[in-house]
């Protein structure tokens, strides 16, 4: 369940370098991410709650709210846009409120509507943004990463605080997009 984390990931880098995936595939992506965490969340008994599904909800919504405002074209209007934010909202309620319609949902529209191809389609969007990623940034190779974590435990601790610093990777991305080329990969899932 690192759908949330992983989607403010993508935020935060496609926000300091925008031209790494299409504003579509932005969209996508992130709305994906955030909604296969709700679905998820609402399926479990434990977390099926609106206290806790409550701020997801309104992730997804300010996600849509920022999508309509970068989008120059649309291939989908404002209002369709909102409608299916809406619809989705109105879905995560009843599935909290109704235990039958929950249990349709869960058995037989969740598996078509977000089971193997909704899956591949997050796994493309998601390779190609970290394709690209890697293309704008210097990765080490085997032999580095392995005598750099053999040194110290300490050391992969400390890569790990300097990610979740967000001003670190901010800077970090900035300094590679002025001197790293965003070139197109190819997709293995295609």
């Amino acid at each position: 369940m690192h759908y949330g984390k992983l989607e403010e990931f993508v935020t935060l880098v496609t926000e300091i370098v925008p031209d790494l995936m299409s504003q579509r595939q932005r969209s996508q992506l992130t709305l994906g991410l955030r909604a296969r965490l709700v679905l998820e969340l609402c399926q479990d008994e434990s977390s099926a709650d609106l206290f806790t599904i409550q701020p997801h909800l309104n992730r997804i919504h300010t996600l849509t709210e920022h999508s309509l405002q970068e989008t120059v074209t649309r291939s989908v209007s404002d209002k369709e846009m909102e409608a299916v934010d809406l619809n989705f909202e109105e879905l995560v309620h009843t599935l909290l409120e109704d235990p039958s319609e929950k249990e349709h949902f869960f058995q037989e529209v969740f598996p078509v509507d977000y089971g193997p191809r909704y899956d591949t389609v997050l796994q493309i969007l998601m390779w190609e943004f970290l394709s690209r990623l890697e293309e704008l940034l210097p990765v080490p190779d085997f032999t580095q990463t392995a005598a750099w974590l053999g040194a110290s435990p300490s050391v992969l601790e400390e890569c790990g605080q300097a990610v979740l610093d967000p001003e670190h990777l901010k800077t970090l991305l900035q300094y590679h997009q002025h001197n790293g080329d965003l070139g197109s990969s190819k997709c293995p899932f295609r």
